[in-house]
């Protein structure tokens, strides 16, 4: 795959794959592509079934026998349309995707293995043979397979055709243009396999792109208050399920409008930013924080009991009040903490935690309070 991109590389003036370097977003990348994968394999192989049903029934006596003809009408009544159907009906379901797309590879194998076995019955080869080269650009562009499902079996499909029309052409002049149509068909469904290949990764980078440019804060780099819309409801309901509980800190930087009015919002907006890095280094990789809004800040800590909450409150706040802001001095927090219990929803949790925070700033600041 590596040696193909190269050599197309050099022959064409852009990128024509992306690959994901990272096994997390090639994941995503493949949850998102399946829907319209699934939709796109049903519809094709309906139709497929379709158009060979009514090939069947097409009037072909100028140039089929009658035996022949019956030949055609049990293979593809009885093998290829059954085979077609089952995959349409199939790729409806989400948990037969893998055996889908695997099922789909070796429909064309199959196929153009019926196709060799009728052709080597035939006297006049020519009709049949525009079945083959439409196979292999179906096999790519149409069907619906993943690139890689897709090269293998249009391979080797093409390797079906080569080698049955070598014994079934007796000119070497006609099997010569038989050869360039199937690299015809091939090259071409391979170019716009890539393309299309590479459109769909593009989408998906875009709308990834957009969805966090949509719940990040542009200034301190992490979650935006609409991701908490999007995480807090989801640890809820896995709370509940699991009895797993989990914490929710409220931190509001002390004296922040000092700051702005003595240093200007330049620096504040760097106490923002530190800020924010501190509390990044300390949580865990599961954990999410979120800037809140103005000075504040919001974090869901995971797996958690009342101990190890105000445990980490505390490190938070320590590690904050040691930090050297440069220009800005001094700063410290005040921090509100709560636990989920049984029954409880979001807002609940948020307002819990908002009194808390009230309640440490009435203590003086530079304190954690526990509802």
């Amino acid at each position: 795959m590596k040696q193909l991109q190269k050599i197309l590389q050099y022959i064409f003036p852009f990128k024509l794959l992306r690959k994901f370097s990272d096994k997390n977003l090639k994941t995503l990348y493949e949850e998102w592509d399946k829907p319209s994968r699934q939709i796109q394999i049903s519809a094709i192989s309906c139709l497929t079934a379709l158009l060979y049903i009514a090939f069947v029934f097409i009037d072909k006596s100028s140039w089929v026998s009658e035996q022949v003809d019956m030949l055609m009408v049990k293979l593809y009544l009885l093998l290829i349309v059954p085979m077609m159907l089952t995959i349409s009906f199939l790729a409806y379901k989400r948990k037969f995707y893998k055996f889908v797309m695997f099922a789909l590879a070796v429909s064309p194998m199959i196929a153009m293995g019926c196709h060799a076995y009728i052709a080597s019955r035939l006297s006049n080869y020519s009709p049949l043979l525009a079945e083959g080269y439409l196979c292999v650009l179906w096999i790519f562009i149409v069907s619906g397979m993943t690139f890689g499902y897709a090269l293998v079996s249009a391979f080797f499909t093409s390797l079906i055709l080569l080698f049955s029309a070598f014994y079934l052409m007796n000119h070497t002049g006609t099997y010569s243009m038989h050869v360039f149509w199937i690299l015809c068909s091939f090259s071409f469904g391979l170019l716009g396999a890539l393309i299309f290949d590479r459109s769909r990764k593009a989408v998906f980078m875009s709308q990834q792109e957009l969805h966090r440019l949509a719940v990040t804060d542009s200034l301190t780099g992490v979650f935006n208050r609409n991701q908490l819309n999007n995480v807090l409801p989801g640890e809820v309901e896995r709370s509940t399920r699991y009895k797993k509980p989990f914490g929710l800190l409220m931190i509001d930087i002390d004296h922040f409008k000092r700051i702005n009015d003595a240093l200007g919002h330049g620096a504040g907006d760097k106490v923002l930013q530190k800020t924010a890095e501190i509390l990044s280094k300390l949580i865990r990789e599961n954990d999410t924080l979120i800037r809140w809004g103005g000075e504040e800040f919001v974090l869901v800590i995971l797996e958690v009991d009342k101990k190890s909450l105000i445990h980490l409150c505390e490190n938070l706040r320590k590690k904050i009040e040691d930090e050297n802001y440069g220009a800005a001095g001094k700063i410290t927090v005040s921090i509100g903490a709560t636990l989920f219990k049984e029954n409880d929803f979001p807002d609940a949790l948020l307002d819990r935690a908002d009194k808390a925070l009230y309640e440490a700033k009435e203590k003086g600041r530079n304190v954690v309070v526990y509802a």
